[in-house]
């Protein structure tokens, strides 16, 4: 016999359906009887650190470039770190803090190695989190990540916790789309599934809830060509919020290569509201020259951060370095081709 439930019973059971079924997939269960850990120490580590824990959000942009994220506040006057991303470069970034309250940011810093960016909103008296090094935690530690994934939570909600295990501490080897990633210094492994649409810039804890580091962008193994779940180590965060640079920047300084950097290309200044970046014309002997861009090829991306217009061109060549190696993705008629581009110094 098959018992006849109200629509409402019925959309209850859907609501907890949904919600067992996200719990599987992208998150563990809050209660911590397992792994060595006492119950509820996990749901103490979420609710100390909920408060610092940040949403972002600002234009996207095609495929996998999404329009929100997370970050957490470091400083009481409210600083903010979270991933690089096209998020961040946008000229309107929107924070909204765990209680609800939305302030808007402005992009202070930025690290295209570490792939760390760091925000800026006028506040007082901020809730934060503080840096712990890693030395805290061994393989086999319970550790906890946070982060608003899939943009599930808007103003007052809670973000998204995912209770895991550290699997060990590694130096990466990994690629984004089709492209290498451009960090490959240490990071710390685990078994929580974080890599989802709008958790990079999320804290990783550990059971105590000490930030021990920052979950980063989707990547995929070289190797295995399958999806890693990682963080960048405190340390690196602490390095990169010191000023401290990356060691790609120092490379570039030891090699004597200083100025500002070059590429050779002008940009078209067709059209009006909306300027493409469209290339005009490239100069004889430039790295982009070299490189074989032509004129009339339309830029589409620069390291895998999406190139809107002619402005963002123009900021994203001024962030770059004197010896960097970068990938410009250009559209050539009706192909998509990618060319690297070792910056000069401008004549």
């Amino acid at each position: 016999m098959i018992e006849r439930k109200s629509n409402a019973a019925r959309r209850g059971d859907i609501r907890y359906a949904l919600a067992g079924l996200f719990i599987v997939l992208s998150a563990s269960p809050v209660d911590s009887s397992d792994h060595n850990v006492a119950p509820n120490t996990v749901q103490r580590a979420f609710d100390g650190a909920l408060s610092s824990v940040v949403k972002l959000y600002g234009g996207g942009g095609l495929g996998r470039l999404h329009g929100y994220g997370t970050g957490f506040l470091v400083s009481a006057d409210g600083k903010i770190v979270t991933a690089l991303s096209i998020l961040v470069t946008r000229p309107t970034i929107r924070v909204v803090l765990s209680d609800g309250r939305k302030y808007d940011a402005r992009l202070v810093r930025s690290d295209e190695y570490r792939q760390l960016a760091v925000l800026q909103i006028d506040g007082e008296g901020l809730p934060h989190l503080n840096l712990t090094k890693t030395d805290s935690v061994e393989p086999g530690d319970t550790v906890i990540a946070m982060g608003n994934w899939y943009k599930i939570a808007e103003g007052e909600e809670h973000v998204s916790v995912n209770r895991g295990i550290l699997s060990l501490k590694t130096d990466l080897s990994a690629r984004r789309l089709t492209q290498d990633f451009e960090y490959q210094g240490p990071v710390l492994i685990y078994d929580a599934i974080t890599s989802n649409p709008g958790a990079p810039g999320g804290p990783l804890l550990d059971i105590h809830g000490n930030c021990i580091g920052i979950v980063g962008r989707v990547v995929e193994a070289v190797n295995t060509n399958t999806r890693i779940n990682y963080a960048l180590p405190s340390e690196e965060i602490t390095a990169f919020l010191g000023g401290e640079p990356s060691p790609k920047a120092t490379t570039a300084a030891t090699t004597g290569k200083q100025g500002k950097p070059y590429v050779g290309i002008k940009i078209s200044k067709f059209g009006f509201r909306h300027v493409s970046a469209y290339v005009q014309r490239v100069r004889p002997g430039s790295p982009a020259a070299e490189a074989g861009i032509k004129p009339d090829d339309l830029i589409v991306a620069i390291d895998n951060k999406r190139i809107t217009n002619a402005d963002a061109y123009r900021a994203a060549v001024d962030a770059m370095r004197p010896g960097q190696l970068v990938r410009f993705i250009i559209k050539r008629g009706q192909r998509v081709m990618t060319f690297e581009i070792t910056i000069g110094v401008r004549p």
